[in-house]
């Protein structure tokens, strides 16, 4: 997947693929996007994306760039904490 596909993504508000988060509060929904799209249900064939400071409709959520960590874990998963900007 390019930028520019990534970008159109984003904007296509009409589209199941892209899910948006405007930060890491809600792990529960967030771990739901997940699993939908490895579920595919839609059979769409393509990747879901999960933007993270994202606004439903696609424009920035004002979350400062390094608020989002992603640490890896023994398992292979990974456990997503925001700190302070």
């Amino acid at each position: 997947m390019t930028d520019a596909d990534l970008e159109r993504l984003l904007a296509d508000v009409e589209s199941d693929r892209p899910e948006r988060k405007q930060s890491l509060a809600d792990g529960d929904r967030i771990r739901e996007a997940i699993c939908a799209f490895a579920n595919d249900l839609p059979n769409h064939a393509a990747p879901g994306v999960l933007y993270i400071g994202a606004k439903d409709d696609g424009s920035c959520a004002g979350l400062a760039a390094g608020e989002v960590i992603v640490s890896p874990q023994p398992n292979g998963a990974g456990e997503m904490t925001e700190r302070e900007p």
